[in-house]
């Protein structure tokens, strides 16, 4: 953590314990502070936060009469004393000179000596200067031409006379100040977040990563699952340590962990947390089980998602809920769950019953102890019209298992090929919209990449939800490359 912090993150953090209800010691232990800091912080905010409801008018108002005097050098001002002493002893021998002369000249002409004195006794105004009749005349005359001097900043001294008489480094005593470099752009480190080549502004990001086990099966599974997590991580250790960020994994209906209870800063420790929990994860069932369960379930989390958001959309409402700037959801075949982790609880909401009976019957799919013939005759005949006879073998049973491992349906139960496709998504997407409570434009913007087997396909239903929902965040919709 850093040493200091700015007023605004020190108003977050006294804001977050308090809308959030974070105790004082974990809010300390998070951020690295002592409780004497985080109780001033408070105490500050509590007896002065009013003060931004008071009326402008009962700040005290500067006179608009006020101006700025500029001081001017004494050398300065000793060097204009001289320089105006030797003009008026110059004119007072040209008028010995004039008189002398003005008795053998006849009148009416003028000399080219009368011309130049003239010329000398212009002012910095342009006006004729008079010799002063007393020192406190000098002063004031002295004053007015260094208050002028300082209005006219960059020019400088106007009067060719006095230019013509300055010293050689007068001019470079009063050149003007380097100019200081512009504040640096909105687009900077703070706000740039990097995801699969693409740079996107936003300082609160939210990654979410779907880590079913479904997410094992298939072809290529292991490599298509180390992909995901390699997005995350080189996304993650790019982040500027300005930037906030927090890591839900989720699976199943309505099943998610997070790094923090709160979006986290992302400095090398909370960096390190997050590697070490994308890197446990291991490619085998048990092993991915294992490392899932790490930091805090949901059920310490402060997001009370609304029941009947389950799948996807029970993953992307938990990272709604730290109110980033943008959510990176890299999202499995979530439909194909095993019905054995799932409690029944989380079919409340949806309109259909608990009881595995009642969504539906092996028999009434028409199926017995296995899957029944017409399913892999189906699948079989698939096969074939996708990928030419002469790289399949002989046997039709043979084809039929390799259908079925493509579609991932070899290792499946009757009752869960039944209850896969009895979820209503359509009333997922009502329940997840009405638990927002928030109007479109303050929806973080969500990037959804797909991480499915090969010709394996969401639910038309949901799939189509979530083209809507992305697209209306102003995100996208994604195939994992």
């Amino acid at each position: 953590m850093p040493a200091e912090f700015t007023g605004e993150q020190k108003l977050r953090i006294v804001l977050e314990s308090i809308i959030r209800g974070v105790p004082k010691e974990e809010q300390c232990k998070k951020y690295g502070i002592s409780e004497e800091q985080f109780q001033s912080w408070h105490d500050h905010l509590i007896k002065n936060g009013g003060k931004i409801y008071e009326k402008a008018s009962s700040r005290p108002s500067r006179s608009p009469r006020t101006r700025t005097v500029k001081y001017v050098p004494w050398y300065v001002k000793l060097f204009l004393i001289l320089s105006i002493f030797t003009n008026l002893a110059a004119a007072i021998v040209w008028g010995v000179w004039y008189l002398s002369v003005n008795q053998t000249e006849p009148s009416g002409h003028s000399t080219i000596a009368e011309i130049s004195i003239a010329e000398r006794n212009e002012s910095v105004d342009g006006e004729p200067l008079d010799a002063p009749s007393d020192l406190e005349s000098l002063i004031e005359q002295v004053d007015k031409f260094g208050k002028d001097t300082g209005e006219q900043g960059e020019k400088g001294l106007q009067s060719p006379e006095l230019a013509k008489n300055s010293l050689p480094n007068l001019e470079e005593m009063l050149a003007p100040a380097l100019k200081m470099p512009g504040p640096p752009s909105s687009f900077d480190l703070e706000n740039r977040v990097e995801f699969l080549e693409q740079t996107y502004e936003a300082k609160h990001v939210v990654y979410v990563l779907d880590v079913g086990s479904y997410q094992l099966k298939g072809p290529y599974a292991s490599n298509r699952f180390e992909r995901m997590k390699l997005a995350v991580l080189e996304s993650l250790t790019k982040l500027s340590a300005n930037s906030y960020f927090n890591l839900v994994l989720c699976w199943n209906l309505r099943e998610a962990h997070a790094l923090g209870k709160t979006i986290l800063r992302a400095n090398d420790e909370n960096k390190r947390y997050a590697t070490e929990w994308i890197t446990s994860l291991g490619t085998t069932p048990d092993l991915l089980k294992e490392g899932r369960n790490q930091f805090y379930p949901k059920e310490l989390l402060y997001a009370q998602v609304l029941p009947g958001v389950i799948g996807p959309w029970y993953g992307l409402a938990t990272a709604v809920s730290y109110d980033p700037d943008v959510v990176f959801f890299l999202a499995g075949n979530m439909p194909d769950f095993s019905p054995e982790e799932v409690s029944k609880n989380d079919y409340n909401g949806l309109g259909i019953s608990q009881s595995a009976n009642s969504l539906s019957s092996p028999q009434a799919a028409g199926v017995g102890d296995g899957l029944s013939s017409l399913i892999r005759k189906t699948a079989g005949i698939w096969l074939v019209a996708l990928q030419s006879e002469r790289n399949l073998p002989d046997n039709q049973e043979e084809i039929e298992e390799i259908a079925l491992r493509r579609l991932s349906l070899d290792a499946m139960q009757p009752e869960l090929v039944s209850r896969k496709f009895s979820i209503p998504w359509n009333k997922v997407f009502d329940n997840f919209l009405a638990g927002l409570e928030m109007g479109i434009s303050k929806i973080p913007r969500v990037h959804i990449f797909q991480t499915l087997p090969e010709h394996i396909k969401w639910p038309s239903a949901l799939e189509n939800s979530m083209q809507e929902f992305c697209e209306s965040t102003r995100g996208s919709f994604n195939q994992l490359p």
